[in-house]
């Protein structure tokens, strides 16, 4: 087998394993449920509000709040990317954080 078509050959296998590995971590990765994952970004956007939006505040804000909801960087990244396969569930999702926003809203207004 010529070089050429043995580096190719080995590139592809390379980046065929490397595609089943993801899809198979993927796969793994539980999602969270949807209830929990308004709570979470709800509270991830008012955060964000009043700590910033840089980087690092980002990371520690998630950090705290995985451990407030019980999840996980792994879960989070896998529901983003559910969420980002389906134009409408993210349409459905918004509208649900965006109520709750509305809602904590009239809570701080009342007290």
């Amino acid at each position: 087998m010529p070089a050429k078509k043995k580096f190719w050959f080995t590139l592809l296998a390379a980046l065929a394993i490397g595609f089943a590995t993801i899809v198979f971590y993927a796969a793994k990765v539980k999602t969270i449920e949807q209830n929990t994952f308004v709570k979470f970004y709800t509270d991830y956007l008012i955060a964000q509000d009043s700590l910033g939006n840089d980087v690092a505040s980002s990371k520690k804000i998630r950090g705290q709040l995985y451990k407030k909801y019980s999840i996980t960087n792994e879960e989070y990244l896998s529901t983003i990317n559910d969420y980002n396969s389906d134009q409408k569930k993210w349409a459905e999702f918004f509208g649900k954080v965006m109520e709750n926003l509305e809602a904590q809203q009239k809570k701080r207004r009342i007290k």
